[in-house]
């Protein structure tokens, strides 16, 4: 079953980035560290860009719950039929509701029971979150900033949405575009892990290094891994654009979203160093209309996430 046309986004070009990159940077000797980061820059853009780079695959019910969610008249039963083909991801939206976070007591003991509990929205961003478990946050030699990554891929899909209810907006995509929104670094570390022969002149890639090139690079590249899935524009959009959301040309601001969730996860603490803030502590708040209740209430989601993960945070 193919993504339709019609919503899907093309394929992203990189572009240099503030990391300068070409054909002359692996033809001569690496020196320095930022020659280093120059050519292992140059390799991710060249393997993710190869038709041959294995991305990492979407399981077909994920495409079919993608596909059935845009039908305005969709039944429980087509919903059903299409989950029952994946015991994994039936799993997974049994085990999501009836967890703590949406059964307030009440378990569903039928997969029927639970898709009507959480929606169809929710079981399609149940099966990518599993991708992004399964799929996207396993490295190997970065067990640690993966599980970091799941973490804040989760509360990001949940602080997204929430954004997205406060200004009435359309939340249907909010929760995959914070959901997904990092998952270029994951993608690069595993680059990098599998490419490190193409600077083996220079030795190890200094950390640092590391993540320079994931911090100038990770939007693009998680841009064009939902391109190549054929997910809509507008999460291909707030992906590339969400470090810098005014290059954004999408009407719905999800990018400013995404932003916005950022700073609500580095507020907390969630996947990255905390930098606490306040509702007139950043313009962005501002530029989306959120009032001063609004955003001291998603301060304090950020911070009942951190403190009560067990509630939320899916990782088996």
């Amino acid at each position: 079953m193919k993504p339709d046309p019609k919503n899907a986004a093309r394929p992203q070009s990189f572009g240099k980035g503030m990391i300068e990159i070409n054909e002359e940077t692996l033809e001569r000797p690496i020196e320095d560290e930022q020659t280093t980061t120059q050519g292992m820059a140059f390799a991710v853009k060249r393997a993710i860009e190869s038709q041959s780079y294995n991305i990492p695959m979407l399981p077909e019910v994920a495409i079919s719950l993608s596909e059935i969610a845009n039908k305005p008249d969709v039944s429980i039963r087509d919903v059903e039929m299409a989950v029952t083909r994946d015991p994994s991801i039936a799993a997974r939206i049994m085990s999501v509701a009836n967890s703590a976070f949406y059964s307030r007591g009440t378990s569903s003991c039928s997969l029927r029971g639970a898709i009507v509990r959480l929606g169809l929205a929710e079981v399609r961003d149940v099966a990518f979150q599993l991708v992004a478990q399964t799929r996207i946050f396993r490295v190997p030699g970065y067990s640690e900033r993966m599980r970091e990554l799941l973490e804040a891929s989760q509360a990001g899909g949940i602080l997204s949405r929430q954004i997205c209810q406060h200004l009435r907006y359309e939340t249907d995509l909010a929760y995959l575009c914070g959901l997904l929104h990092d998952m270029g670094e994951a993608i690069i570390l595993g680059i990098v892990g599998n490419q490190g022969e193409l600077v083996k002149k220079g030795g190890a890639m200094p950390l640092h290094a590391v993540r320079a090139l994931v911090e100038d690079y990770h939007a693009r590249v998680g841009a064009h891994v939902c391109s190549r899935w054929g997910l809509p524009r507008v999460i291909v959009d707030a992906l590339l654009h969400h470090h810098r959301p005014d290059q954004s040309t999408d009407t719905l601001q999800m990018a400013t979203v995404v932003r916005v969730t950022d700073i609500l996860l580095a507020h907390a603490g969630i996947g990255v160093e905390q930098r606490r803030t306040t509702a007139m502590g950043e313009p962005l708040f501002y530029r989306l209309n959120l009032s001063p209740l609004q955003v001291d209430s998603l301060l304090d989601l950020a911070d009942s996430l951190k403190e009560n993960r067990d509630a939320w945070l899916v990782t088996g």
